[in-house]
């Protein structure tokens, strides 16, 4: 059961992300000059997904398995990111909170190689990621309208669930459960805003 429940993980990420990188073809296509997806944005969740998967690899033993959520994020990322630099916005503008970010994610590597402690490491990492959703809650708040794709968010929200299932270890199951938490909680501000828009 649980290796099926990787391959629905894999599988979902591998749909969904096709998905995106064909509708980043496509809008490149029609709008040359549309800059979204910011390639800024994409490098700091690189940033913190490859970062939470390399303490995850040492804390774990390599147990592939149980993390392949953040595994499977990681593929997803790069290739996004990829798909970005060929048809999307090249221009690195870092926002405050970005550079921010980008700091606190060289604390933990500095962090991790002064203590040798990757466990811990990891943990950071995971409050550093969540920190990574509050530029995204704040455009829903502020704007009091969806701004997101369902496409993206929903799909993350399954992946984190099934995800627990295999996830024989605290940092597997922290890296799903967070993925969860603030999925779903990205996605019912999502649905919240795209309803009240709708009203008369």
């Amino acid at each position: 059961m649980k290796d099926i429940c990787v391959l629905f993980i894999v599988a979902c990420s591998l749909s969904f992300g096709s998905y995106y990188i064909l509708r980043i073809y496509q809008t490149r296509e029609r709008c040359p000059k549309k800059p979204d997806p910011t390639i800024s944005t994409w490098i700091m969740f690189l940033v913190g997904c490859a970062l939470s998967f390399t303490t995850y690899m040492v804390a774990e033993n390599k147990d592939i398995r149980s993390g392949i959520l953040n595994a499977v994020d990681l593929v997803y990322i790069v290739a996004i990111l990829m798909a970005i630099i060929a048809w999307g916005e090249r221009k690195v503008r870092f926002k405050p909170f970005e550079k921010w970010y980008l700091v606190g994610a060289g604390g933990i590597v500095a962090y991790g190689f002064i203590t040798g402690n990757a466990w811990k490491s990891n943990v950071l990492a995971q409050i550093l990621m969540s920190v990574a959703y509050i530029p995204t809650f704040h455009a829903l708040i502020s704007q009091k309208k969806n701004t997101e794709s369902f496409a993206a968010w929903t799909p993350a929200a399954v992946n984190a669930l099934v995800a627990l299932y295999p996830a024989d270890n605290n940092l597997a199951v922290g890296y799903a459960l967070r993925a969860f938490v603030f999925s779903s909680a990205t996605s019912a501000l999502m649905v919240y805003y795209h309803f009240k828009g709708k009203k008369p």
